[in-house]
């Protein structure tokens, strides 16, 4: 009786031990960093922080939270976060960040390995954030906002770069995680989401710019939205969009597509020393727009659509296929992964001059488009 009243008063005494969390910080205790913004000083040679928090202190009923920066220098990242605490009475926490900007200028010239690395190897950090390039002077122009304005600016980033895909289909999104691996990858290149200061009506905004194109862990390019959208479809990343084309010989495009799946396979064929990658693309679309006042019942006039707008999807693929071969010489398509993953005795022939191979790829684009839905007017 007694040896099980003291092992039940163990049990208690160890349950009473684990409670609680062993770095409980209050929110009063923490700046809470939304965004992040990085560039760097090359004749100091140190790193310009910019952290967006959430200004909770200055919250009232009916208001939206406000965003505000603290900016701090440092030799390295995590220097500058510590330096941050010199003008704040809080650290800061980072959590619940959504974006992180790197300037263009950086990429091109330090590249983001670095960076990247560390928001991954810190243990608060947030791998699912996603990563982003400024076209402006510096990452941190991004962050900014016009001081009557309410709300949190790297949320407002975090929603168009999400939702773009499920909506004007203009750029890619890409996570702190996912661009770590790409960087490890075979390929060793990558695209992530652009972003530039615009206006929109009397205020300016921040907003999404196509994508930028690394060979490497460096920025080598930028495709622009137009373009950014074909790449999506090479990258069988297409959620949705609108797809416009021309059906009645005029300067101006008069039928608007809707997309509503998409899906896109890749093979490789090698033959006599040459490799041909066959891009394949099937895409249900919905007639949303028809200015020309077609006979959409008709059934060939349908099918002059869809081989129209197959056309179009196949001409642009190839384009930007072959404006990232020709002028960026980098793999963004993940061809040599392919390569890598479904044959690797022929890779390893390959390996040592993918370089100079890579921008002779043939590509073969087949596309179908499937008008599932020709509307009705009301």
């Amino acid at each position: 009786m007694i040896k099980r009243l003291l092992i039940c008063l163990l049990q208690v005494l160890l349950v009473l031990s684990l409670c609680g969390c062993w770095n409980y910080r209050g929110l009063d205790q923490v700046n809470i960093v939304v965004g992040i913004a990085v560039d760097f000083d090359k004749e100091k040679k140190e790193y310009k922080m910019s952290y967006e928090v959430a200004d909770l202190g200055t919250v009232k009923k009916d208001q939206s939270i406000k965003g505000r920066i603290i900016t701090a220098e440092g030799k390295t990242l995590f220097d500058a976060a510590r330096n941050a605490k010199r003008k704040e009475k809080n650290r800061l926490f980072f959590g619940s960040s959504y974006v992180l900007v790197i300037s263009q200028e950086m990429a091109r010239e330090e590249g983001i390995f670095n960076s990247i690395e560390w928001f991954l190897r810190d243990g608060e950090c947030r791998e699912t954030m996603f990563v982003a390039i400024s076209q402006e002077e510096t990452a941190a122009k991004v962050l900014e906002k016009e001081e009557n304005i309410n709300g949190i600016v790297s949320a407002d980033i975090h929603d168009i770069i999400m939702e773009d895909k499920s909506v004007s289909a203009s750029t890619v999104h890409m996570p702190v995680y996912e661009v770590y691996s790409l960087l490890k990858s075979k390929a060793n290149s990558l695209a992530l989401p652009v972003l530039r200061k615009t206006k929109n009506g009397d205020r300016e905004v921040t907003a999404a710019n196509g994508s930028a194109v690394f060979k490497g862990d460096k920025l080598v390019g930028f495709l622009t939205p137009a373009e950014s959208k074909y790449a999506l479809f090479a990258w069988n990343k297409i959620k949705s969009g609108i797809l416009t084309i021309n059906m009645a010989d005029q300067k101006i495009d008069d039928i608007s597509l809707e997309i509503f799946q998409s899906s896109t396979k890749k093979n490789f064929r090698y033959d006599q020393g040459k490799i041909k990658v066959i891009i394949e693309s099937s895409t249900d679309v919905a007639i949303a727009e028809n200015h020309s006042e077609l006979n959409v019942m008709d059934e060939q006039i349908v099918e002059n659509i869809q081989k129209e707008a197959g056309k179009m999807i196949e001409e642009n693929i190839k384009a930007v296929i072959e404006k990232v071969q020709q002028e960026y010489q980098a793999d963004i398509f993940g061809f040599s992964d392919m390569i890598f993953k479904r044959d690797l005795k022929l890779w390893k022939q390959l390996e040592l001059e993918w370089e100079e191979i890579f921008p002779d790829i043939e590509v073969e684009v087949t596309s179908k488009v499937h008008v599932v839905n020709s509307g009705f007017t009301k």
